[in-house]
């Protein structure tokens, strides 16, 4: 007679994982009542604007969201191995242990800054009045140290020679510029010549039948001395100042009085040369006048 074959228990799993997923549960429960109960919810939603705080709890909250789909899969399969129930166990106390970790980095996280108090407020209105004063004295330095790198203004001196004794003619200058011709005041008959003692510009253009060129021309061709070695003769010269930019200037002067000369040769002839040249008294001379400084007749 064949023996009957026994029939092979199978234990279910079912009431440990109830019981498994309950305490689960009331873990999750405890931490959170304990969480509440300890921080306040003002000052957490305050300090969960901390991006990376805020990052660690979503994973936490993912990995716990995870576990719970993990148990009730291991829940509708009765054949799940007692393994995989040790590494869900693992993976939860690993989380419960991130949680605690995630909730002493909120704790340590300092408050913000009280804001500031009305002493604090005029302090600082202090120190900004402070800087702006600085500021304003390194700007009137700064104005001071650019106004000394300027170059000083130029002059240049012009000495009479003489006056007219011991033989030479007083200089009545006139200064040669691009443009015109500037007759300069002096101790001569300038005022008594021109009535003023202000210079007197001639244009170039118009400088051969200037009134006030003819003027000079003939005061230094008529003038003669009462004193000296230039006694009963002509006793003042025109000098020429030539800026560099008045060479033409000068050229077109000096034209106007050779041509004033040759009008008046009989008055000026000292001499005649072997060719029968006649040797000409010069009404006029030039001098060159470097630079662009002011001039100053001493």
């Amino acid at each position: 007679m064949a023996r009957r074959k026994k029939k092979k228990q199978e234990i279910s799993l079912f009431p440990f994982l109830d019981i498994l997923a309950c305490v689960i549960g009331n873990l999750i429960l405890i931490i959170t009542a304990v969480v509440l109960e300890s921080v306040d919810t003002d000052k957490l939603a305050d300090l969960f604007q901390n991006e990376a705080i805020q990052k660690q709890t979503e994973e936490n909250l993912a990995t716990i969201r995870g576990l719970e789909e993990r148990l009730e899969k291991l829940k509708q399969d009765s054949n799940s191995s007692d393994s995989r129930v040790q590494k869900a166990q693992q993976q939860l106390v690993e989380a419960e242990r991130a949680q605690r970790e995630a909730k002493g980095r909120l704790l340590d996280v300092p408050p913000p800054p009280p804001p500031p108090d009305d002493e604090d407020t005029a302090e600082l209105k202090k120190r900004n009045l402070e800087i702006q004063e600085i500021i304003a004295e390194m700007k009137r330095i700064e104005a001071k140290i650019a106004d000394k790198k300027k170059k000083p203004d130029q002059t240049i001196s012009i000495l009479y020679a003489n006056k007219g004794r011991g033989g030479v003619r007083r200089p009545f200058f006139v200064e040669v510029k691009k443009d015109n011709l500037v007759l300069l005041p002096n101790e001569l008959d300038y005022k008594n010549l021109f009535d003023t003692e202000k210079p007197i510009k001639v244009p170039v253009a118009k400088m051969a039948g200037d009134k006030s060129f003819k003027k000079l021309l003939d005061y230094v061709l008529t003038h003669l001395g009462k004193t000296g070695l230039l006694r009963r003769r002509r006793d003042t010269i025109i000098t020429f100042l030539v800026r560099p930019e008045g060479v033409n200037s000068y050229r077109v002067a000096k034209k106007v009085v050779d041509q004033y000369e040759k009008t008046n040769e009989k008055r000026l002839v000292v001499g005649v040369l072997p060719n029968g040249a006649p040797v000409l008294d010069a009404l006029s001379g030039k001098a060159p006048l470097p630079g662009e400084g002011k001039i100053l007749l001493d």
